[in-house]
This record gives C-alpha cells, sequence and structure tokens, in this order.
C-alpha cells in the first residue's frame, strides 16, 4: 500500500512544498533513488542490497506466520473433534448407565455447542 501527499503554502514571494511519501513497499520510490545517485552514487547499490534483504526477510516472515496459522487451525479442528467425541461418548456412556436425562443434556449441549462454533466461526471471515 502506498500513500503520498504534498501540501503547498504561498504568501508573497515565497512558497512551501512538501510531499511525503508512505509505503510498505521496501523499495524506494524512483525519485529518491536518483536524488540519491545524485548526491552519493555508491550508495544506491546498498539501498538495492538492503531491499533484497528486507525483501528476503518478508518473505521468511510471511511463510513462517503463514505456517503457524495453519497448525493453529488444524490444532483447533483436532481439539474440536477431540471434545466432541469425548462428549458423546460420555452422553452414551451415561445413557448406558440408565441416566438418560444427564445424557441427553450432555449430549444435546456439546453436539449444539460444536454446531454453533462452527457456524460462528465461518461468518467471522
Amino acid at each position: 500500500m502506498s500513500r503520498q501527499r504534498q501540501i503547498s503554502a504561498k504568501s508573497d514571494n515565497h512558497e512551501l512544498t512538501v510531499h511525503d511519501h508512505e509505503s510498505d513497499s521496501p523499495l524506494l520510490p524512483i525519485a529518491q533513488i536518483e536524488r540519491l545517485h545524485k548526491i552519493r552514487p555508491d550508495r544506491v547499490d546498498w539501498v538495492f542490497a538492503q531491499t533484497e534483504q528486507e525483501a528476503a526477510a518478508r518473505r521468511t516472515e510471511a511463510v513462517r506466520t503463514n505456517t503457524f496459522i495453519f497448525a493453529e487451525r488444524i490444532i483447533g479442528i483436532l481439539c474440536a473433534f477431540a471434545i466432541g467425541i469425548c462428549g458423546l461418548a460420555g452422553s452414551i456412556w451415561l445413557a448406558y448407565q440408565g441416566k438418560e436425562i444427564a445424557a441427553s443434556s450432555i449430549g444435546g449441549v456439546t453436539l449444539a455447542s460444536l454446531v454453533s462454533a462452527f457456524i460462528y466461526s465461518g461468518r467471522r471471515k
């Protein structure tokens, strides 16, 4: 994302212009590179080397972040599956023991909470 702003002011014979450039790109705008080349031509190669290092670091961080997000989602799904299985197994065990009201309560709450969690998590996105 790149944003540029320019503010100008005039008073009699004087004029002041302020330029502001904000970007999340690691590469400088061409106009600034040209100005740097006029002032310090030896630093232009250094800027490009730093830009390459920054881009590599950003790509590495993006891969790492995506990996952690994927792992978090998989672990969440597995935990939800384990909770669901435990809740249903508990309700089956209670039903087998002759406690039908407790079994239906636990089984219903387990299913209702898991279904609602999956429905509402899909709507957030």
